[in-house]
């Protein structure tokens, strides 16, 4: 299995360059208290307004989160049913160590959020710049609303639980915020699809040729190829619709039942159930 997941390697050698600020309850119970004993984020740099079109995103893992793991919420702002999609880079060569894209040789993201210990507030959002292998990553503030897991409260200890508003993923040519909030708004309401997945790794290789033993998962069952190479197709225009696992069983993306967690079997890392809902606040 694993010769044949080597064509979800990172299309050519590259390494991270962003700056980062230090280098089972079920799914749907319970929300407004989650965000009640969550925090709320500053919007990011020299932003000062939002569209109020949001993507609500749960996601659930067998065991409690490891904060020293690294968790990633991928997106590909590519307003195009057809683009390609965000997946797991698997084998060296790692690229920047988490993702790429499932065309081979396209970027297949521009935007994700990330969580782990080095990120301000545990979580933070950036936006790829730049070449197609997505080395360089423009720091863009944290999710409007979020929830950070705690290991001694079983309602959110394996939990990961943000809002973006969409807002959020309009950016200039540099990766900053439009002046302009308005037309920011007006373009992050004129977005329809997106494509997303989620990985989840316990190593971010330093040396991208090297090969080491490091566990991944991501969208579907990570322990085949179809599996390990899909990626969910939203569509935002869908106020009040909620993507969910149990709405695609049977498919690619579908998590399965049992620990599927690609060269290893750490529950931390095993995505068992996940939605995003997209909600209009006013």
């Amino acid at each position: 299995m694993r010769q044949n997941l080597r064509m979800l390697s990172a299309p050519r050698t590259y390494k991270r360059v962003f700056n980062r600020k230090i280098a089972s309850v079920p799914l749907h119970f319970g929300v407004l208290l989650l965000f009640m004993i969550g925090g709320c984020a500053r919007l990011p740099p020299s932003k000062t307004a939002l569209s109020g079109k949001r993507l609500h995103v749960v996601i659930r893992f067998r065991s409690p989160i490891n904060p020293n793991h690294h968790y990633f919420f991928l997106i590909n702002n590519a307003n195009d049913q057809n683009a390609s999609g965000p997946v797991p880079v698997l084998n060296p060569p790692y690229g920047n160590g988490f993702a790429t894209g499932s065309g081979g040789g396209t970027s297949g993201f521009s935007d994700f959020v990330e969580f782990d210990n080095l990120q301000p507030q545990g979580y933070a959002l950036y936006h790829a710049l730049g070449d197609s292998n997505r080395s360089n990553f423009v720091f863009e503030g944290q999710p409007v609303a979020f929830t950070t897991p705690d290991n001694n409260d079983p309602r959110t200890a394996n939990l990961l639980q943000f809002d973006l508003d969409l807002s959020q993923l309009i950016v200039d040519g540099n990766g900053q915020p439009l002046p302009d909030a308005t037309q920011a708004a007006t373009l992050a309401n004129a977005i329809r699809f997106l494509q997303i997945n989620l990985v989840a790794t316990d190593v971010i290789p330093r040396d991208v040729a090297t090969p080491i033993v490091r566990q991944v998962d991501s969208l579907g069952d990570s322990r085949t190829l179809l599996g390990a190479s899909s990626f969910l197709i939203i569509d935002v225009t869908q106020i009040g619709r909620i993507y969910d696992n149990n709405s695609f069983t049977g498919q690619a993306i579908a998590e399965p039942d049992v620990l599927d967690v690609f060269n290893g079997n750490d529950p931390t890392l095993d995505i068992v159930d996940w939605s995003i809902e997209i909600r209009q606040v006013n």
